[in-house]
């Protein structure tokens, strides 16, 4: 059970008056907010990421709505996301005194992505107190999801990489999805997904590389670097190969979203164990750099430790492309693409999934990483993994538009992937 501090007990006495101005100055978002509200927003996808809220955290859209009706300038949305987190934390602690597990479960997950959301928009110091607080929370739970997940530390360097290890049976140790996040992001937000592959009967390992959640730069341990986060990844497979028994052959997929799709085609290019690879929302070679709005450079400061713009897109302009990664591996590979997406266009896309042989799959009305369509991507992630890792996916470059539910058949019909 998670025991209340005065610091998370007072959330609003936690920021003193420059924090309070920083959240309410005269920025866009602030501007947007006062003028639209943030439920409106989040309908448009600006800004406020509606439908990732919804999947990811596990949370009904009356419940987001609920949040987002309070949050009328940017100084309310930590406040108000962190009650929400406190809520929902009353639920987890009063049904785990019951014995009601699986409500304690489902509580303790959404507290934990409450948490997550407030962190999103927090100043200073309250963004470390909003994760740390997530991670708490997620991990109050982890006894109680289903199927339940167990926290693994991977020794990586002087470091360890922070993990949760989920498996969809007991037996599920030889076909294994390594799951990665983006920037600003962690691993208690990839739950959804992970459930996804889990309830396919395989084991799922979702983790914080280098930059990533425990490891975002302002908490100076491992920062990220785009040339050699692989080495993250396969020192994550040979953790696997050595702690999780089997007596098959193991299998190894990667599944990357946003930022993390493309660091998964590069870990995938790059280490011959990988069998599979997902990049959901990810890049080819960051084209549309130039038009990404501050939040984004933001994000990647996040991650990088660089807090100058220009320096982080002569980082990202020096080893944000696939076509100069060295390694020449290409396993079954799947490129979503979402033809709402603001972060990169279908040509680019059109060009990861060239270069790495594999099926690129459009979805029109798709924000970034195609959230908004969920109920179709879901199983698709999940089937085409599974069949990806039996090696019942052939090879080459192949492109699929699906529209809506039928498209499902297309993907899988007959002698295509």
């Amino acid at each position: 059970m998670i025991h209340e501090t005065a610091e998370t007990c007072s959330i609003h006495g936690t920021m003193d008056d420059r924090e309070i101005e920083a959240m309410s100055g005269p920025d866009l978002f602030d501007t947007l907010l006062r003028i639209h509200g943030a439920e409106t927003l989040g309908r448009e996808y600006v800004f406020v990421r509606l439908a990732r809220m919804n999947v990811a955290g596990h949370l009904d859209y009356s419940e987001i709505s609920r949040i987002l009706q309070q949050i009328r300038r940017r100084a309310d949305w930590f406040g108000v996301w962190m009650d929400a987190s406190q809520r929902h934390q009353s639920l987890a602690a009063a049904a785990e005194a019951l014995e009601a597990w699986a409500s304690a479960g489902d509580g303790y997950l959404r507290a934990s992505l409450c948490a997550h959301w407030a962190s999103l928009y927090a100043p200073g110091n309250l963004k470390s107190v909003a994760h740390q607080r997530s991670v708490e929370l997620y991990l109050a739970g982890s006894n109680w999801y289903q199927p339940s997940c167990q926290r693994v530390e991977i020794p990586f360097g002087d470091d360890v990489l922070p993990g949760y290890l989920r498996r969809g049976n007991p037996d599920a140790s030889h076909s294994i999805v390594i799951m990665l996040g983006g920037a600003d992001t962690n691993k208690e937000e990839l739950h959804h997904w992970s459930t996804q592959f889990a309830r396919r009967g395989l084991a799922v390992l979702a983790m914080d590389g280098p930059g990533q959640g425990e490891h975002a730069a302002r908490y100076g341990r491992l920062t990220m670097r785009l040339d050699d986060y692989h080495a993250a990844v396969s020192a994550a497979i040979d953790w696997l190969q050595t702690h999780i028994s089997s007596g098959q052959t193991q299998r190894f997929g990667l599944f990357g979203n946003s930022l993390g799709g493309y660091l998964a085609l590069d870990a995938a290019m790059r280490d011959g164990r990988i069998g599979a690879v997902i990049s959901n929302g990810g890049f080819c070679d960051g084209a549309s750099m130039a038009s990404w709005p501050d939040g984004v450079m933001n994000a990647f400061a996040s991650c990088l430790g660089i807090t100058d713009f220009d320096q982080i897109r002569h980082h990202l302009r020096e080893h944000l492309d696939l076509t100069r990664v060295p390694g020449d591996h290409r396993p079954s590979a799947l490129v979503v693409h979402g033809g709402r997406e603001d972060l990169t266009d279908e040509a680019e896309s059109r060009r990861a999934a060239e270069l790495v042989d594999g099926t690129l799959v459009v979805i029109p009305d798709g924000w970034h990483t195609c959230t908004n369509r969920d109920h179709l991507m879901s199983p698709l992630f999940g089937d085409w993994v599974m069949r990806a890792l039996r090696g019942d996916v052939t090879g080459g470059f192949r492109e699929v538009r699906i529209e809506d539910e039928r498209g499902y058949a297309t993907l899988f019909g007959e002698g295509n992937n």
